[in-house]
């Protein structure tokens, strides 16, 4: 069941038109969260805001049991994007190979944290069960299931693996269709 357009606008910071969020998502700061239209955001899924908050753009689905953590940082999400089944994106990590105690039950003082934003550029992808640390996504870059992202991945990029490497292209055409929706939708209006 997906809240209504009513309780969305009461729920998150902003939010644009045909909005669809499953109510069994967890959402922390939702304040912070802002949406833009035609977003689907499907059951189970975590959206946890920080300070800098979560932005998502328009033609945006965020599949089933997808988490965006954001407590360290800004979460940007632009148009046309795609998050499959249990992909994670983190903009926080403990550092536990220097001696710091981890989790955040432990003071500051006693942790070291590497922080840092997550971008996803137009039409960027982000495969089932990926983990993706604080990068950015080029325009049309497409991450492969169950990748590892730790470094920033240039436009039209296909990575894959743990860590993610780059396995090939994508083509450019996809910055053409999306002229040729958007003048369609923009006629139908």
């Amino acid at each position: 069941m997906n809240y209504s357009e009513s309780e969305l606008k009461e729920i998150f910071g902003s939010v644009g038109k045909n909005v669809r969020v499953d109510k069994s998502c967890a959402l922390f700061g939702a304040e912070r969260i802002h949406l833009g239209s035609n977003v689907r955001i499907d059951c189970q899924t975590v959206l946890s805001a920080g300070e800098k908050g979560i932005v998502i753009g328009d033609n945006v689905h965020i599949a089933v049991w997808a988490g965006l953590f954001g407590a360290s940082g800004a979460i940007a999400i632009e148009s046309f994007c795609g998050i499959s089944v249990r992909a994670t994106l983190f903009t926080g990590t403990d550092d536990f190979a220097l001696g710091f105690l981890t989790n955040p039950t432990i003071p500051a003082k006693y942790r070291h944290v590497k922080c840092g934003d997550v971008a996803l550029r137009r039409h960027a992808l982000v495969g089932c069960g990926a983990v993706v640390m604080p990068v950015t996504l080029g325009v049309a870059a497409a991450v492969g299931a169950l990748s590892f992202v730790n470094k920033d991945v240039g436009d039209f990029e296909i990575v894959s693996g743990r860590p993610a490497i780059k396995v090939g292209m994508r083509h450019p055409r996809i910055l053409d269709l999306e002229r040729q929706f958007l003048d369609e939708q923009a006629a139908s209006n």
